[in-house]
């Protein structure tokens, strides 16, 4: 039995395009790497953020505790408690100031403004961006006045004294977060203080000092704490699930993070040039890479096009920043989406909470509490039809490849002392095998951009694609996975050169991991022709909008006939392209590549021989019955054909 990898050569990673309307766009488009065969990543994302290459061999990491020692006292000391708001914001006068209990999420008792807003907050200040210094194993609260004199505790086993919590209720719009830290002085671990901050999602918030304790007094009084809050003790937080009226607790991945943690509200921006870096910027050396490498560097590890993309899906990065997210958290992500595609799919699962419209609501509170969203003081959204459930499908699919490139941001840029220049280090992140660009003088360039310009479709017209930059992309154990799935004797035909897009901050996820398969926890019915790696042999979906109007695509050798045909979209398309012993399912479009061309010829790359590609305009076919515009290819992991 071959091994479970969906099948597809690269002839390079696609290049940069940009999309804009009305004018014509700069796109990058790379040459997809040569060969890859790839198989689902259970702990990671997938479909909709795939890569371009598929990956080598993928290993499963776990997030381990972050070992640590500290001195442990057991000597009495005073017990003081503040409370503190941790907006700056204006808040309604009344004639006696009330400290908020740390149960509210910032809301006011004036009459006028309960009438305005029954829920509006004493602190509506939205988080503003800082910079977050990690001492330690974790980072001390931003918002504490402790950042720069204290550190989180880490117990002689290895326990690390902080937590994040999250709450959704939806019926009675509340979406606030708790975070709770055991603090000490720094290089003093002789006692602790218990330090919480409480408030709405995506606001400051209220803060609250206790202590000080010795440190065994310090853990006792942050369990009861915790176990007060979630209703769960602190040594059964792994595997807890969100409770009605109770927080939810956030694994958050600290064995990762880099000295400088980029955590609540902190930006990077290498597309300005302004890296992170361990070194002095005069001892930067120059970089040794093409000009045109670094410029892809620089746009697929820019966390400006990060923060916008996490933005405009809702997601608060600023509660679980995407350097301390764990696998464990995006996989029960995709699990409370199953949950919630198994009711709107079939009512009658609502059964058990009395009602289709209260099983909507409920798990979608455990979904938000899970993937923490911003809503300001809206009322957060139930999720209750399958388009909304596709749209959340693409957020957490999405978090595994920028949590991926966030850490490979926050890698040190030394190595063994010798400084590197940051863009170099964030490529060789990366593990390719090798990336070189495609001369913009060349045949094999003009034939991609004729591919790109010809198959672009007329209903997206509101952008236009110019090919910027071209690459030939090879990840390594390429050649040996392709071989190892038994491609190596697929006859000519078989094999065709298709796109496949994905938002430009997937890349550094794609490129390092390859192109990954939804993991079980996901709803199959989520995606149109169920798990899989989906391509297209037309240059439509590169997501420029949401990178300053550069897209990047990969071109991939696909192993892709016989081909198991379909006119509308089948969640079950897996099972019945297997039972029917083909290599991938394609779901007709109405507009579709009329003529092929052997690719090796008209890139002039003899790798390719054998593989087709379109030549010339699509047409407007219009098989009877198509639903789909274009045509969708895709490749299972559970089946070579």
């Amino acid at each position: 039995m071959p091994p479970k990898r969906t099948t597809h050569k690269a002839t390079g990673l696609p290049a940069m395009n940009s999309a804009t309307a009305p004018d014509p766009a700069a796109a990058a488009a790379t040459v997809a790497p040569r060969r890859s065969t790839r198989r689902p990543i259970p702990s990671a994302t997938a479909s909709d953020a795939l890569a371009a290459n598929p990956p080598a061999k993928a290993t499963k990491r776990s997030s381990g505790k972050a070992k640590a020692t500290s001195a442990v006292a057991d000597t009495p000391t005073t017990t003081t408690t503040t409370t503190t708001i941790a907006s700056k914001a204006k808040t309604p006068k009344s004639k006696t100031k009330r400290v908020l209990s740390d149960d509210e999420d910032g809301k006011v008792t004036s009459k006028k403004a309960k009438k305005d807003d029954a829920d509006d907050a004493q602190s509506t200040e939205t988080s503003k961006m800082v910079t977050v210094l990690k001492r330690g194993a974790a980072p001390a609260d931003p918002f504490s006045s402790f950042v720069n004199t204290h550190q989180v505790y880490v117990s002689p086993d290895g326990e690390v004294w902080d937590g994040m919590l999250n709450q959704t209720n939806i019926g009675k719009n509340a979406n606030k977060f708790y975070v709770l830290q055991l603090l000490h002085p720094i290089n003093d671990a002789s006692s602790c203080l218990l330090f919480v901050r409480w408030g709405r999602t995506g606001e400051n918030g209220a803060s609250q000092t206790k202590g000080p304790w010795a440190p065994g007094q310090a853990i006792n009084e942050f369990k009861k704490q915790f176990r007060s809050k979630t209703g769960t003790a602190w040594e059964q937080r792994h595997g807890m699930v969100a409770r009605p009226g109770k927080y939810t607790w956030l694994e958050r991945d600290f064995e990762t993070s880099g000295k400088d943690d980029r955590g609540e509200g902190a930006s990077q921006d290498i597309g300005k040039n302004k890296v992170k870096d361990e070194v002095e910027p005069e001892k930067i050396p120059d970089s040794v890479l093409p000009s045109e490498v670094q410029n892809l560097c620089r746009i697929i590890f820019n966390t400006s096009f990060i923060d916008a993309a996490l933005s405009s899906m809702n997601y608060d990065a600023n509660k679980l920043p995407l350097g301390k997210l764990s696998k464990a958290t995006i996989l029960k992500g995709f699990a409370a989406l199953k949950s919630l595609s198994e009711v709107i799919e079939n009512a009658a699962t609502a059964a058990q909470f009395n009602a289709f419209d209260n099983a909507c609501s409920e798990l979608s509170d455990q979904y938000y509490s899970i993937i923490p969203h911003v809503f300001g003081r809206n009322k957060p959204i139930v999720i209750n039809t399958m388009p909304q459930l596709k749209k959340e499908l693409e957020l957490v699919d999405a978090l595994g490849d920028m949590e991926i490139a966030q850490k490979l941001i926050s890698e040190r840029i030394v190595s063994d002392g010798v400084p590197i220049n940051p863009i170099d280090a964030r490529f060789n992140s990366l593990s390719l095998e090798s990336m070189a660009p495609v001369a913009a003088d060349s045949n094999e360039f003009a034939a991609l951009a004729s591919y790109a310009r010809d198959t672009h479709g007329a209903s997206h017209n509101y952008y236009t694609v110019k090919l910027e930059t071209a690459f030939r992309v090879k990840r390594k154990f390429e050649d040996e996975n392709w071989s190892n799935a038994g491609m190596n004797g697929l006859d000519e035909g078989q094999r065709l050169l298709l796109w496949h897009g994905s938002r430009s901050t997937n890349f550094a996820g794609i490129l390092s991991q390859g192109l990954r398969i939804a993991p079980p926890q996901a709803p199959v019915n989520g995606y149109m022709f169920g798990k899989g790696v989906y391509f297209a042999d037309s240059y439509n979906y590169c997501y420029a909008q949401s990178s300053g109007n550069i897209g990047i695509l990969l071109l991939c050798d696909v192993a892709a006939k016989p081909c198991h045909e379909l006119l509308s979209g089948n969640y079950n398309a897996n099972e019945e392209c297997k039972a029917a012993n083909k290599l991938a399912t394609k779901g007709l479009g109405q507009t579709q590549p009329v003529n092929w061309q052997d690719a090796g010829a008209a890139l002039e790359n003899d790798e390719l021989k054998g593989c087709l590609m379109p030549k010339g305009a699509a047409e407007n076919v219009n098989p009877p019955g198509a639903y789909l515009q274009y045509n969708e290819v895709i490749r299972y992991a559970s089946h070579t054909g």
